[in-house]
This record gives structure tokens, C-alpha cells and sequence, in this order.
């Protein structure tokens, strides 16, 4: 009689069989995790951007250069060309209601400041929408505050931070100064202007940057503009480049036509070199 039945030697030969193939995986699994290492390859998650989105603290800002050529170069006045670091880009608001950032972004547009509030208790209906479509568009973004004397400075200020935090990888925050909108009051310049220091002050705070200043001719004229020492500035020159030679973005017409957008729209150059970091 043998001393193993059929049965016991097959039961014998499957054990041995899965233990061979064990052996063999582990082999495997520790030889691809040894070249994973030595190659200095990331694990599975964090290769993953989805598993480890960057936050907007830890963004830094880049602004794409503008192609050669972009059809939105079509908007620069006649006989001007983009210099060296310059790059085109627009600012909107919900007036040019819903853009396609693609089509934009495919225009050779580069950078946007975008409405993001009025006065206190206003957000434009579209910022939220725009910020994001411009971002997946590979277009940096900038937040910009309508400002007016209707209401206190700091209050204006909350409001605007509550809508856009810091967010290191945007355009600086931009001030903007003019008496076009619903807001008629006209207090005397002290008062003015200790009401715009409030709010500079706590958006710079905030952001840890100097705030871009904007202003109408209007505006300059009845209060002067004292905020605009030391800090970045956007000027508006239709025809040619603006006789400041230190300004960080221009803005050089009011009606210009980029693909994406079925109304008209702004059109700016900036030269990031002169937004200034702190």
C-alpha cells in the first residue's frame, strides 16, 4: 500500500505550486520598488496631480509669453509690437457675459484681471465662473476691485478678500479708481483718500503684495492719487505706449475683439518685471 494516496500527492503538488509562485511575486514586487527608488521616481500619489492639488498659497506666479502669432496682437495700435517680457492679455467683467477662456486662451491671450467687486456687498455674477475658466485655460488671473465712496474702505476690503483670498500664483490685486458707476457721493480728499488707505492697506496685508492702482483721468484730477506712489501702475494710453516709463500694465483700448468673447473687451500689455513683490 503506498504511503501517499493520489489525492495526497496532488493536494502535495498545489502547495508547492503556490508557494513557488509567492516567491516569485515577492521577487518581483521587491525589484520594481529597489529601480523605482534608485531611479528617484514619486510614489503613485504623488506623482498624481488630482492626489496632490497645489494650493493657492503655494502657487507662484508665471505668465505665459504671448505667440508671435496670436491673433490678438491684431488689437496693439499701428506700427507697436510687443518688447521683450511683455505679454498681452484683457480685463472683464459680467458685462461681457459668459467667455469661452478656451477660445481666449487660443487667441494668444496670456494673462485677465477680472471683476471680482463693487463698492460693499457686490460680486460680479460671473468672477467665480471666469477665475476658474481662465485658470484651466492656462491663463494667469488678477482680481480687481471696483472702488467706491459710498461705503467705508474696510468694509470694501472684507468683501473683497471673502471673494478673492490670496492666492499666490495670481496677478497682484488691482484698485480700481473712477466715478463711473451707481455710487455719487464726493466727499472732500481727506476723507477720499483715508477711506482708499483703508483698503489698500488691508488687501496688501492680506496678500502680502502691492496692489496694481487703476484711475480715471476724472478721478485723478479731484482727488490726486497718492496711492499710486510706490505701487504698480495701469495706465491707459489709446495710441501709443504711455509716456511713464515704469508702468506695469497698459491698458490701450476699451474695444477690442478677441476670439471667446461676443462683446467687446479690453486690452492690456503687461511687463511683470514692475509688479513689484512686496
Amino acid at each position: 500500500m503506498p504511503r501517499f494516496s493520489r489525492a495526497d500527492i496532488y493536494r502535495r503538488q498545489y502547495k508547492a505550486i503556490v508557494v513557488i509562485f509567492a516567491v516569485c511575486f515577492a521577487l518581483v514586487s521587491i525589484v520594481t520598488l529597489v529601480n523605482t527608488i534608485a531611479a528617484g521616481q514619486p510614489s503613485e500619489s504623488r506623482a498624481n496631480p488630482a492626489a496632490a492639488p497645489t494650493s493657492a498659497k503655494a502657487r507662484v506666479m508665471t505668465i505665459p509669453e504671448t505667440p508671435a502669432n496670436a491673433p490678438a496682437l491684431s488689437n496693439l495700435p499701428r506700427g507697436v509690437e510687443l518688447t521683450e517680457g511683455e505679454s498681452l492679455g484683457i480685463d472683464v467683467s459680467s458685462h461681457q457675459k459668459t467667455i469661452n477662456w478656451g477660445d481666449v486662451a487660443d487667441a494668444g491671450v496670456s494673462f485677465a484681471y477680472i471683476k471680482a467687486t463693487e463698492g460693499s456687498g457686490y460680486t460680479d455674477p460671473n468672477f467665480a465662473a471666469n477665475w476658474k475658466g481662465a485658470w484651466q485655460a492656462g491663463i494667469t488671473p488678477g482680481a480687481y476691485h471696483y472702488f467706491t465712496l459710498c461705503s467705508p474702505g474696510a468694509q470694501q476690503a472684507r468683501d473683497f478678500l471673502q471673494v478673492a483670498p490670496p492666492d499666490s500664483g495670481a496677478l497682484p490685486p488691482a484698485l480700481d479708481l473712477e466715478f463711473d458707476g451707481a455710487c455719487e457721493k464726493r466727499p472732500e480728499a481727506e476723507h477720499a483718500n483715508a477711506e482708499v488707505e483703508a483698503f489698500v492697506n488691508a488687501v496688501e496685508k492680506a496678500w502680502g503684495r502691492k496692489l496694481v492702482v487703476y484711475s480715471s483721468k476724472e478721478w485723478r484730477q479731484h482727488y490726486d492719487l497718492p496711492h499710486a506712489d510706490g505701487r504698480p501702475d495701469w495706465l491707459f494710453s489709446e495710441h501709443q505706449r504711455p509716456d511713464q516709463e515704469d508702468w506695469a500694465v497698459w491698458q490701450l483700448r476699451f474695444d477690442g475683439a478677441v476670439e471667446g468673447s461676443s462683446t467687446k473687451v479690453d486690452i492690456d500689455v503687461i511687463r511683470p518685471k514692475h509688479l513689484k513683490g512686496e
